[in-house]
């Protein structure tokens, strides 16, 4: 396995993480506030949102950086 696609994985792996956790738990607490069964719901939320989120991270990555290094005037990386 190359160092590249190693750096690939291991980013979305951990961007997905942190977004997943940051976003369930926020969309959680405003859905049900500080309500008894919110870190269970919490739990769930997370677990079915961070492998969607690596899923996601793994299939527009590379677009979206390509997209990114355009708009930023950065010459292509092949």
């Amino acid at each position: 396995m190359s160092s590249s696609f190693k750096f690939g994985v291991l980013t979305a792996l951990i961007m997905s993480f942190a977004m997943s956790l940051f976003f369930s738990g926020l969309f959680t607490f405003l859905a049900l506030g500080g309500a008894p069964d919110f870190l269970s719901a919490w739990a769930g939320s997370f677990a079915l949102g961070w492998p969607l989120g690596f899923i996601l991270a793994m299939l527009i990555g590379k677009p979206v950086r390509a997209i990114a290094q355009r708009l930023a005037g950065l010459p292509a990386r092949v």
